[in-house]
């Protein structure tokens, strides 16, 4: 990746969005103080992040009680799974965890994979625009900004790969996120994860998040999702439905079920149904039962909060 010039030393490559190591801030109380409550608080930060809207121009982004529910989670806890409904949100959760874990860690990698690298380029320019649009005081400077990837002079860094075995092979990646994880091909995405996993295992910061809506049983997104429901792999699980999406009710869903043609169809897109597995068979203090995926979930989520007390 290009370095920045050495007569550009207030910005890299003259862009005034892009501060480098050497730029220089007129500190005021108040950055000091959203700088540490950003630090300390991913939703803060969020506050910083804007959208682009036609109508309106750049509007500050509004999360919805989901996405706080599960950025939260993704915080809280090493490994996450997330099964979700289709465009619910998921690059503006990935774009936000990636640059507050690389803003407010020194030496942290990350890796972002999609199931297509032309998916995995659009979220990473999704990423670069939300660090641009950030406070200049709220961010490391730039070191190198690239088409597929960036590093900040803290020594974090963002990149995006293929599902190549050979990936991650020399690296240290302290957080692997995989969007549309189910719709990787098996034979890139099996390989792909023997070789990443103990890199990222090794340490005990390291942190793997798995997003992607349904596609099938039998690939590595449903048995890590579908594990991590019956409390066997350790994982924590999260699920977005289509209802909990502002603006989706039942009429939303009429007309969308009109477009599409069938229920089946629905529920494959928006309504998390794994097509060719209705049920699991699973133990549930010490008995067997064949329970929904939807309803393993809702149990999943009354014990974790009876667990925690929440």
């Amino acid at each position: 990746m290009p370095k920045a010039k050495k007569d550009q030393v207030s910005f890299y490559l003259g862009n005034k969005n892009l501060p480098v190591p050497e730029t220089q801030f007129n500190w005021t109380p108040e950055m000091v103080e959203d700088l540490e409550r950003a630090r300390k608080s991913i939703l803060h930060f969020s506050r910083f992040f804007y959208i682009v809207s036609l109508d309106e121009g750049k509007q500050p982004i509004k999360l919805y009680p989901y996405q706080k529910r599960i950025l939260k989670a993704l915080v809280e806890n090493r490994f996450t799974v997330v099964l979700s409904s289709r465009q619910a949100g998921k690059s503006t959760l990935l774009t936000i965890i990636a640059l507050w874990l690389v803003c407010f860690n020194n030496d942290y990698s990350i890796l972002l994979i999609a199931n297509k690298q032309e998916t995995a380029k659009n979220i990473f320019k999704r990423v670069k625009l939300a660090y641009e649009m950030l406070p200049n005081f709220m961010k490391p400077g730039v070191v190198a900004y690239a088409k597929e990837g960036m590093e900040l002079e803290n020594g974090s860094s963002i990149n995006i790969s293929t599902t190549t075995s050979d990936a991650a092979r020399g690296s240290s990646i302290s957080c692997l996120l995989l969007d549309e994880a189910g719709f990787i091909p098996p034979e890139f995405m099996d390989s792909f994860w023997e070789s990443v996993y103990p890199v990222i295992s090794s340490s005990k910061r390291s942190k793997i998040f798995m997003l992607s809506t349904p596609n099938g049983v039998g690939n590595l997104f449903f048995n890590t999702y579908t594990d991590a429901v019956a409390g066997k792999n350790g994982w924590h699980a999260e699920r977005v439905d289509w209802w909990e999406i502002p603006g989706r009710d039942e009429k939303w869903k009429e007309a969308t079920l009109k477009a599409l043609g069938s229920e089946e169809a629905f529920e494959q897109e928006f309504g998390n149904c794994v097509a060719g597995s209705s049920t699991l068979d699973v133990n549930i203090d010490g008995k067997n039962v064949n329970i929904s995926i939807k309803d393993l979930y809702d149990l999943y989520k009354k014990q974790n909060t009876l667990h925690t007390g929440s």
